[in-house]
């Protein structure tokens, strides 16, 4: 059987037709094929395009599986749970789009009552189907995910086909069903293969789009009241550009979309005549390559490049980070840079007072101190007590939680804070600082290295200002001088 030309996707004929065959029949090549190829290359296009046609024209019924989706709905979770999860979402997939309203149970405890339900929804699907035989297709995107869960769930997905099919013919009934497996990925398959498998399924591999290719794609997408002799130009230049670096098509899409009115507004604007294809090019080559170092980067889709660049510079120095955990940077940098005797002085409004002579003395010695060593190793529990005297004004109390002792293994992960060592660090499976309440342990915390691990805080003077001032923070009256020179 085949279908018009004209409902071919762009750049992918070949792979569509021929996906088309394999499928078209009444008994597909296989009960499970595997569609591999690298990200941006039309893998999910490809596969959903072809089978809204085989459902036009053959009455092939299929449901889409994110694997993704049911990856993340079941972090920290145990393993039993994860796969139930995951399997009773292929059957509410299929029940939701063919029997919305059938009475049929999704619940699943194991793999052989999943088995079992999903033969009983495709029996009620064949019933309901005026086709001499129905062929049932389950899409399983981002395939790569299911290597992260228990070793026999992929082997389970991919004979999946072959065990119901062998079921539904042992109970028999009119207009029985088959159902086969796509699995839609951009890891090879011998990524997957570990040797479980009762049969190889059948590959299919999807090449990244050539230029031509991409500038067919490209030239499909004309905006509208845009002239096509000077959109093929912009697409042109576009590949000409990005292309050696760039060939997910998802990508360059948006790159077209973001670049074209500044292709085209100097020629609305009268600056260069329609057909000054130099003049063109040298007023948009900057705006292409400006796209280069955002690739892969959206969150300019509504702004202009030059805005962009602007507010970029004048962000460099700042970090997005939470509100409390700004907070706890701040305190690690007044720590490492400030001596523990000076805490008192500074943190608090009546530490006494001292004499000219003597603070002479003493910024002399803590900046000969700061010359030779550097940012100062300092204890979790002093970064606790800095911590805890910055947000007494903002917030009434915060307690000690493991929230906020994540926040400090994420500072750490992120090279804002470095550990005087790994094993020792606040996250690590033998210490969370949440010991540091106890009083009992608070009499050995300085001596036990495992109750109160040492961090040195990494971040410049112009990151803590611009951090600090996010917060409303006078950072620099809570230095020694030594710091601001």
């Amino acid at each position: 059987m085949t279908f018009h030309t004209g409902r071919l996707l762009v750049g992918r004929e070949k792979e569509q037709q021929f996906l088309f065959s394999l499928i078209c029949k009444k008994n597909p090549l296989s009960t499970c094929f595997v569609i591999t190829g690298p990200p941006g290359c039309g893998k999910s296009v490809l596969v959903s395009s072809t089978f809204e046609l085989l459902e036009e024209s053959c009455g092939v019924l299929w449901a889409l599986i994110s694997c993704l989706e049911s990856f993340v709905g079941t972090q920290g979770t145990c393993g039993a749970t994860s796969s139930r999860y995951f399997l009773e979402l292929i059957l509410q997939s299929i029940k939701c789009r063919y029997l919305p309203e059938a009475d049929l149970s999704i619940s699943c405890e194991d793999t052989s009552s999943f088995i079992d339900n999903l033969c009983q929804i495709l029996l009620a699907i064949g019933v309901r189907n005026t086709h001499d035989q129905t062929c049932v297709g389950l899409i399983f995107e981002q395939a790569e995910r299911l290597c992260d869960r228990e070793s026999l769930v992929l082997p389970l997905i991919v004979g999946l086909g072959a065990s119901v099919n062998e079921k539904l013919n042992q109970l028999g009934g009119p207009h029985t069903p088959l159902l086969f497996t796509v699995l839609v990925t951009r890891l090879p398959w011998e990524k997957f293969n570990f040797g479980t498998f009762s049969f190889e399924p059948y590959v299919i591999s999807v090449e990244s789009y050539s230029r031509d290719q991409l500038a067919r794609l490209l030239t499909s997408l004309l905006p509208a009241n845009a002239s096509e002799s000077r959109f093929n130009r912009f697409v042109d230049l576009l590949l000409t550009v990005c292309f050696p670096v760039c060939r997910n098509a998802g990508e360059l899409i948006h790159l077209m979309n973001i670049n074209w009115n500044a292709y085209d507004e100097p020629v609305n604007k009268g600056l260069v005549a329609p057909d000054d294809e130099w003049g063109q090019w040298k007023l948009a080559q900057p705006y292409l390559k400006k796209s280069l170092s955002t690739l892969y980067l959206r969150h300019y889709a509504n702004s202009n490049l030059d805005s962009l660049s602007s507010k970029n510079a004048g962000r460099q120095n700042f970090l997005e980070l939470p509100y409390l955990t700004r907070f706890l940077l701040i305190a690690a940098f007044m720590a490492s840079h400030n001596p523990r005797s000076l805490d008192k002085r500074l943190l608090t409004k009546n530490s006494g007072r001292l004499s000219i002579r003597k603070k002479k003395q003493e910024k002399e010695v803590y900046k000969t101190q700061a010359e030779f060593t550097g940012p100062r190793m300092f204890t979790l529990d002093r970064l606790l007590a800095i911590f805890y005297v910055l947000v007494q004004n903002e917030f009434a109390k915060v307690p000690c939680t493991s929230i906020l002792m994540s926040q400090i293994a994420c500072l750490t992960a992120c090279g804002l804070l470095s550990p005087s060592s790994q094993a020792l660090s606040v996250g690590n499976s033998f210490t969370t600082g949440l010991c540091t309440t106890n009083s009992s342990v608070n009499a050995i915390s300085d001596l036990d290295p495992l109750a109160n691990p040492k961090y040195r805080c990494l971040i410049s003077l112009e990151i803590a200002k611009s951090i600090a001032q996010s917060v409303d923070f006078d950072l620099l009256s809570h230095l020694t001088e030594n710091c601001n020179s």
